[in-house]
């Protein structure tokens, strides 16, 4: 079998696991996990010092780390906010407000009047993940969503701090990558926070 089609294959059968493993936590149980979540995330000097922070407005139906409250306890930080909206298949940032009206989309939702913001202004990125590893690489949805957009950043010379957001029993010891994956610079579990060395 082709290399690349054997690891593309050893991620979708990764990610139907992972996602299988957080639908069966308890709601209760997931949500008391995102509210510990939040607490690390909001006390991370990284956030704490950033002035512009794009974050993911979580999915229910995906069992993902809610976003929920995040937002609320950032724009009481008076933090600008962004979020992700797909553009022409590409992902780029959106300014978000709390309280914003959102639409449903093919990946969830985004707000109803779309006003793209300058990513150079952007200081640290939370996103969602699937599975990630002690080396800090992830595994998304399998679009490669985040992977290009942070490359692009990248080759822009913008490098916002790079936060995956994550119940504990998404971690695995290795994600299978490809040489495009884009590594996280940490992660934030129900238990603590945890830093990769770039």
């Amino acid at each position: 079998m082709n290399p690349d089609r054997a690891l593309a294959d050893e991620k979708a059968a990764l990610r139907v696991e992972m996602i299988a493993r957080r639908r069966l936590l308890p709601e209760k149980s997931r949500n008391a996990k995102s509210m510990a979540i939040t607490d690390y995330v909001v006390s991370m000097q990284e956030v704490v010092n950033a002035r512009h922070i794009h974050l993911y407005l979580s999915i229910p139906v995906l069992a993902e780390v809610c976003t929920t409250v995040i937002v609320d306890r950032l724009a009481a930080m008076e933090k600008e906010l962004s979020v992700p909206v797909v553009r022409n298949g590409e992902l780029v940032s959106a300014l978000f407000r709390k309280g914003d009206t959102l639409l449903p989309t093919q990946f969830g939702a985004e707000p109803r009047g779309v006003s793209l913001v300058d990513e150079s202004d952007l200081d640290v990125v939370l996103m969602p993940l699937v599975a990630f590893d002690k080396r800090g690489y992830r595994i998304g949805y399998g679009k490669g969503f985040y992977d290009r957009f942070l490359q692009r950043l990248l080759q822009q010379n913008i490098s916002p701090c790079r936060i995956g957001l994550s119940f504990m029993l998404q971690q695995v010891d290795v994600v299978p990558a490809n040489s495009w994956d884009e590594p996280l610079d940490g992660v934030v579990h129900e238990e603590g926070i945890i830093r990769f060395n770039s």
